[in-house]
């Protein structure tokens, strides 16, 4: 269905649950415009007309890095910020000229919903969507991962529907299992992602990737332990070697909810935003019935790939949602595939 390009690598951020910056680094490298775009117009010749820029953060210049560097005496580091956003809207300029019928997505940090003319400049090369961390709608939930740029509340809502207002759908990025999490959190967080109108929304269940600084804290509380739990001999610490059958769906533990209540309230989450009446109503984003049964299509695919075969326990069920991804995928991929252009050439 699509294809990827990367075009930047690291991210400046140290959220404590992501990896990206503990493997690629926090200083920003991007490809070279021409680079990329050649990239992009040998897949379109291909066929692809749908492209993942896959960037862990397309937006690797703030406003708010401008201002701080702006500040110094010395401004070497204001002139490289300024080179590097200049490279982001020079890229985003080639794309709007390649053939009409081509969207592209990313991911992207939150803090672009504050910079209007790169929204602008993104709409204008038709990235349609954005995956966003939003990661927790409540303050205590963002000190948890170290990611106090965020907002929450009322002006997370106005923020995310910044993305929309310039025509950029955000995948909304939600974590469950954070200490702070009660039982009112799963609510809040569904009710959030339906008021800020987020076209799609993914709920995952708190991992300990290895690298991050979850996971230190992880296993050197699990090292202090007499009976530190294993599975089949493999201490739990080592999750990625148990057999994916056996491997459990939470593994750090939470001061109020056990294991199965974030998983049940995580899946119950789901279930009420990718329901059909909230999928018909989020469908208005496109214009014919075609394409709407074709977004309902697309939304009940990224629930039973994500939702049921990543937090269903029961073996039966794991089964019968990967049965029910195929089917959905065959007339989905429909949808995206495009006639190949052999003869593209790449913009002046």
């Amino acid at each position: 269905m699509w294809a990827s390009v990367q075009t930047v690598r690291g991210c400046p951020k140290h959220c404590s649950f992501c990896s990206v910056w503990k493997t690629d680094g926090q200083e920003p490298r991007q490809r070279s415009v021409d680079a990329v775009v050649h990239e992009v117009v040998e897949l379109r010749r291909l066929g692809f007309r749908f492209i993942a820029l896959a960037d862990d953060n397309f937006y690797p210049v703030t406003l708010e890095d401008l201002e701080q560097a702006s500040r110094r005496a010395d401004q070497g580091r204001m002139n490289e910020l300024k080179a590097m956003r200049a490279e982001r809207f020079e890229l985003m300029e080639k794309l709007a000229k390649l053939p009409s019928d081509m969207n592209f997505f990313t991911q992207i940090t939150m803090e672009a919903a504050e910079d209007p003319e790169f929204l602008n400049a993104m709409r204008k090369a038709r990235i349609k969507g954005a995956l966003v961390g939003v990661e927790s709608v409540t303050a205590e939930g963002l000190k948890d991962v170290y990611k106090g740029f965020n907002l929450h509340g009322e002006e997370l809502v106005q923020r995310l529907r910044q993305f929309k207002e310039h025509g950029i759908h955000v995948l909304g990025s939600f974590i469950f299992g954070l200490p702070s999490d009660r039982a009112e959190t799963f609510n809040a967080t569904a009710a959030l992602a339906l008021k800020a109108d987020v076209t799609f929304a993914q709920f995952v269940m708190l991992t300990p990737f290895p690298g991050t600084v979850d996971f230190a804290k992880w296993e050197l509380g699990e090292s202090k332990k007499k009976d530190a739990e294993a599975v089949d001999g493999i201490p739990i610490t080592r999750h990625w070697l148990i057999p994916q059958a056996r491997r459990p769906k939470v593994y750090t533990p939470h001061p109020t909810l056990s294991a199965d209540e974030i998983r049940e309230r995580t899946q119950g989450v789901w279930d009420q935003f990718y329901s059909l009446s909230h999928v018909w109503r989020r469908s208005r984003a496109v214009k014919s019935l075609k394409n709407r049964i074709g977004f309902v299509l697309c939304s009940k695919l990224y629930r039973q790939m994500y939702a049921n075969t990543g937090i269903a326990t029961d073996s039966a069920r794991h089964a019968k949602s990967e049965r029910m991804a195929r089917l959905l995928a065959k007339p989905c991929r429909r949808l995206f595939i495009a006639k190949p252009m052999p003869d593209l050439q790449v913009p002046a």
